[in-house]
C-alpha cells in the first residue's frame, strides 16, 4: 500500500493553470490557510484584511476557473493511479444548497426557497478492502433554471443524464491509458446510452441496475426472469455501513434507513442480451450483451429490509471469485458518499458566504483536494489500524510526532496510533470517538509545520558542524 506523500496540500495546487504565478502563489496560500482550519470561515482562515481581500479577489476573478485550479490535483491523482494495478472510478452527484434571502448570481432553485447547484464528481479509488481514495479526476456542475420537478437530478436516458457519460470521457482523457479503470455508479447510471458508449470505446464498468429491462428475442422475457433462473454459486459476508433516514420521501424508498451490520449475500450471475429501449436513438446498437451479478442478503431475521443489488458489468463472471470481485468493485461506491461528507461537514462548504456561482465554484475547487486529504487520513486511521505508521507518514514526520506528542508513541507505532496522535494536535479528545474530518486536517497541517521547523533546525545544525 502506497503511503501519503510528505508534501503538504500545496502539492495539489502547484500545477494549477491560472496564467500568472502570482495567482498560483495566492491560491497555495489560501489552500494552506483553509487546510489548517477546513471548517473556518474565509475571514477566520485568512486572519488579515489583506489576506481576505486577496482570497475574494482570486475567487471572483473571471480569468480563474475551477478546472484551472484543479489541474494540479488532477495531475497528482493520475500519478497516484499509476501505482495501482487498476483503479475504480466512482461517479456520483450531490447537491450544494446555500441559505440567505439575497439571490446569488448564477445559482439555481433548490428545495423550498433554497438556491444552489449540483456537483457531479468522479473519484478514483484503489482496489482492495481498504478502498483508499486517490483523488478527484473530474468535476462537473449542473444548475437548474426552474423549480419544476424534483430537486434530485434525473438519471436514465438523455438530458441531465449526459453528466455520467461526460464523467467517463473526462476520466479516460485525463488518465490517457496510464492506468486501467473500471467505472462504477449507483442506480442513476442505469442508462442504455451510457452502457453503449462505454462498451463502444472498449472501457469497463460495474453499474447497479434499477430497470427491469426487456431482453432480446421474441419470447417477451425480462431481466428479472433471467435472474430468477440464476442459481447461487457463492455466499459472501460484507460489512454494510449505517444509513440515516433520508429527508425526501422519494429518497426514503430508494435508500431506506438501516443499521450497520455484517450481511451475508448470496451471489448469482447470468449473461443477457438487452434490447434497445424505444426512447433512445436508433443510432445506438439494437442490443447490448452484458454480464449481470445479483447479490441478495440472506437471514435478515426480519430486522432489516434485505439488501439486493443487481450489477450490470463488463467484468468476467466465470468463477465464484469473479462474482465476489464484481461485488467488491461495486462496494467502492460508498467511498464517494464519505467524500461528500468531507466537503460538506469537514470543510463546511455550504456555509461559504460567496456571492456568485463563479466564486463558489472556485471555492469548491480549492476544497476538493482538502476534502480528499481529510478522507484519506480518516480512511487510514479507521481501516488500517494495524498497518505500520510508515504507510501513512514519512520517517521524519514520525520522528517529529514522537518528539512533540504529549502522549508517548511506541517505538514502532501503527497507523491508528500515529493518526490519533495527529488528531490530538488538531484538538481531538479521545473520549469523543474517532477523529472527524476537520480535526484531522488541522492536526496534519500542524504536523507539517513542525516538520518544516525540524528540517530547518537539522539543516542549521549541520551547517554549524
Amino acid at each position: 500500500m502506497a503511503g501519503i506523500s510528505g508534501a503538504g496540500v500545496e502539492a495539489e495546487f502547484e500545477g494549477a493553470e491560472l496564467g500568472d504565478r502570482r495567482r498560483v502563489r495566492r491560491l497555495v496560500q489560501l489552500a494552506q490557510a483553509l487546510d489548517e482550519k477546513p471548517d473556518a470561515s474565509y475571514p477566520d482562515a485568512t486572519m488579515t484584511d489583506a489576506g481576505l481581500e486577496g482570497a475574494y479577489r482570486l475567487l471572483s476573478n473571471e480569468a480563474v476557473t475551477a478546472d484551472a485550479i484543479l489541474a494540479g490535483h488532477y495531475e497528482q491523482t493520475v500519478q497516484r493511479a499509476t501505482q495501482e494495478p487498476y483503479v475504480i472510478a466512482v461517479h456520483d452527484t450531490t447537491n450544494f444548497e446555500f441559505s440567505g434571502e439575497a439571490s446569488r448570481e448564477g445559482l439555481g432553485p433548490m428545495r423550498g426557497k433554497g438556491q444552489g447547484f449540483f456537483g457531479h464528481f468522479t473519484l478514483l479509488v484503489a482496489p482492495g478492502e481498504l478502498r483508499r481514495p486517490l483523488g478527484v479526476i473530474a468535476l462537473q456542475t449542473v444548475v437548474r433554471k426552474s423549480r419544476r420537478g424534483q430537486p434530485k437530478l434525473k438519471g436514465g436516458e438523455g438530458g441531465e443524464a449526459i453528466r455520467w457519460q461526460r464523467g467517463v470521457e473526462l476520466t479516460e482523457q485525463r488518465l490517457k491509458s496510464a492506468s486501467a479503470v473500471i467505472h462504477v455508479t449507483d442506480r442513476e447510471g442505469d442508462s442504455y446510452e451510457l452502457w453503449a458508449a462505454i462498451i463502444a470505446t472498449g472501457h469497463r464498468f460495474a453499474i447497479r441496475s434499477r430497470f427491469n429491462r426487456v431482453l432480446a428475442g421474441e419470447d417477451g422475457r425480462y431481466l428479472r426472469d433471467a435472474l430468477a433462473e440464476a442459481v447461487t454459486v457463492v455466499e459472501r459476508a460484507v460489512t454494510l455501513s449505517p444509513r440515516r433516514k433520508e429527508k425526501l420521501a422519494s429518497n426514503q424508498r430508494i435508500h431506506p434507513a438501516r443499521a450497520g451490520r455484517l450481511a451475508r449475500l448470496a451471489l448469482s450471475a447470468t449473461t443477457v442480451e438487452i434490447k434497445r429501449p424505444l426512447q433512445v436513438g436508433e443510432d445506438l446498437p439494437a442490443t447490448l450483451r452484458l454480464n449481470i451479478v445479483r447479490a441478495v442478503e440472506v437471514e435478515t431475521h426480519g430486522e432489516n429490509e434485505p439488501v439486493e443489488w443487481t450489477i450490470a458489468t463488463t467484468e468476467p463472471i466465470a468463477t465464484p471469485a469473479d462474482l465476489e470481485r464484481v461485488v467488491d468493485i461495486y462496494r467502492a461506491r460508498w467511498v464517494i458518499e464519505e467524500y461528500f461528507k468531507a466537503i460538506k461537514t469537514g470543510c463546511a462548504y455550504e456555509k461559504r458566504q460567496l456571492e456568485s456561482m463563479h466564486s463558489l465554484l472556485n471555492g469548491l475547487a480549492i476544497f476538493v483536494p482538502i476534502a480528499w486529504r481529510l478522507l484519506l487520513l480518516r480512511t487510514l486511521s479507521r481501516d488500517s489500524a494495524d498497518e505500520p505508521a510508515t504507510a501513512a507518514l514519512t520517517p521524519t514526520q514520525l520522528a517529529v510526532l514522537a518528539a512533540t506528542s504529549k502522549n508517548a508513541l511506541p517505538p514502532n507505532p501503527t497507523v491508528r496510533q500515529a493518526m490519533l496522535a495527529v488528531a490530538r494536535l488538531g484538538g481531538h479528545i479521545k473520549n469523543n470517538g474517532d477523529p472527524g474530518w476537520a480535526v484531522l486536517g488541522r492536526g496534519f497541517h500542524k504536523l507539517l509545520a513542525r516538520e518544516e521547523g525540524w528540517i530547518a533546525a537539522m539543516s542549521a545544525r549541520s551547517d554549524q558542524s
